[in-house]
């Protein structure tokens, strides 16, 4: 058990949260009453996502996408879509807590640390990309280099997904840059690091060009895909930390 102000305090300094620039707000952002003994985690919140909280009977929801961001077209609007979710949050007394930015980046359980583990990715390092004030993507060498096809082969299978890979660049997959969620644009970075094939979400129609002109391959798991490891080990980290139920809740998304 523990009080909303313990979660909060905790997680911004376990996550650094404050320190990244965001276009988002980042920490709590629906709060309700009382003490904290059950939390689920999701990626993204949505209604169907805090009706089910409620029937898990959950005192808070800790997510990777939140409610407020800065691209809302009236922020301080409580209608439509925003005002029915923070209704039926505030109806059942749930908090409401998201993580952008600082849960993607986390050495120890951010979402691009923990899908350079899951692809077994050797050698890991955390490594700077532009706008960033410290290092949030990471690099890691496979264990044996593979073909193209076979590294597209062995991450559709891993994921469980029919991603979308492009050999741009034709040559052996040995270093991997991974970025979690929008990261071919960062194209850049991954030149600087000397990677052979940027790992990331999705991809903008612009970025693919561009990542074939400096001469590397890509994969994009899905957005969804690629941000929901961190958010699930967040989850288990405050079970840990405060004795909670903690649960996360999958909801697919082929995006």
């Amino acid at each position: 058990m523990a009080s909303i102000a313990e979660i909060e305090n905790h997680l911004e300094e376990y996550l650094s949260a404050s320190q990244f620039p965001d276009y988002c707000v980042n920490g709590l952002q629906v709060e309700g009453e009382g003490d904290i003994r059950r939390i689920v985690t999701a990626t993204s919140v949505s209604e169907r996502l805090i009706t089910t909280a409620i029937t898990r009977r959950a005192d808070a929801v800790i997510v990777h996408h939140g409610l407020f961001w800065k691209s809302t077209p009236h922020p301080l609007a409580l209608t439509g879509i925003l005002g029915r979710r923070v209704r039926l949050l505030n109806q059942q007394n749930i908090t409401l807590f998201a993580y952008h930015l600082p849960l993607d980046a986390h050495p120890v359980l951010g979402n691009n640390v923990m899908l350079a583990k899951s692809l077994g990715l050797q050698n890991l390092r955390m490594v700077p990309v532009e706008g960033m004030q410290m290092p949030f993507a990471v690099l890691g060498n496979l264990p044996n280099p593979l073909s193209f096809s076979d590294f597209y082969t062995f991450s559709d299978k891993l994921f469980q997904t029919s991603g979308i890979g492009m050999a741009l660049a034709g040559a052996t997959i040995s270093k991997v840059f991974v970025m979690a969620g929008h990261g071919g644009g960062y194209y850049p970075d991954a030149m600087r690091c000397g990677a052979d094939l940027i790992f990331t979400g999705s991809l903008n129609e612009q970025d693919t060009r561009a990542i074939e002109e400096v001469g590397l391959n890509v994969y994009a798991t899905g957005h969804y895909n690629s941000e929901k490891m961190g958010i699930k080990a967040l989850g288990e980290h405050l079970a840990k930390q405060y004795n909670l139920d903690a649960e996360f809740i999958d909801i697919p998304n082929p995006v």
